[in-house]
């Protein structure tokens, strides 16, 4: 679990529009930061403990059972749609979802476009968990500069193999990367329990849509 350096290289107002940027302007950006080091220190604390003071949020749901129904819901997973909700948006720099794989997220609010920057650190692919009683499938990301906040977030799927029940598990910590941010921390932290929720729920919704029974 490395520690990061503290680029300054990107400022807020390189991505914040008044109008909605570009595919080639996000692929920009994303180049622009190929190679930037993530944004805070504790890189792949949220596959251990995440870092003392820093505002944590987790919520989870229990979204069906079934071995069938896990298989289903990795490739929305992988493939992205399960964090293009609420009006966002991510733009991947490459087509397969690998440890290194830089996204741009974009997203509007108060009649401003803005984009935020992600690089992947690892991905699960059925790790054994409790001596083997959970197995757990998803990806962690961390922030890059240019993202409104600094930190790292976890997005997996859990098999319980005796109870067959599948859990959707979304886990993070961060803090403001600026001054507005701080100064809007009630509203910032409500947007990114928002976001999560809507991506728990979504999962529930595509269960629904494959015929599967939804916990």
């Amino acid at each position: 679990m490395g520690r990061a350096r503290f680029p300054t290289t990107a400022r807020a107002s390189d991505v914040l529009s008044l109008f909605e940027p570009d595919a080639a302007r996000i692929q920009r950006e994303l180049a622009a930061r190929r190679t930037m080091d993530f944004s805070y220190p504790d890189v792949g604390a949220t596959r251990t403990t995440a870092p003392a003071g820093w505002r944590i949020n987790h919520m989870r749901r229990l979204v069906g059972r079934g071995r069938a129904l896990l298989d289903a819901l990795v490739e929305p997973l992988f493939s992205w749609k399960l964090l293009a909700v609420d009006g966002l948006r991510p733009f991947p720099d490459k087509e397969r979802l690998e440890p290194g794989t830089s996204v741009a997220i974009l997203s509007r609010h108060f009649g401003m476009w803005s984009l935020d920057f992600c690089r992947v650190i690892y991905v699960l692919e059925d790790a054994p968990e409790q001596d083997g009683k959970i197995k757990r499938t998803g990806f962690g990301y961390g922030t890059l500069p240019g993202h409104a906040v600094r930190g790292e977030e976890i997005f997996s799927l859990e098999w319980h193999e005796a109870t067959e029940e599948v859990w959707y598990e979304i886990r993070s910590f961060s803090k403001p990367s600026n001054v507005l941010i701080t100064l809007a921390g009630p509203l910032a932290m409500t947007a990114q329990r928002r976001f999560a929720g809507a991506s728990l729920e979504k999962a529930r919704r595509l269960t629904q849509s494959s015929g599967r029974p939804s916990g």
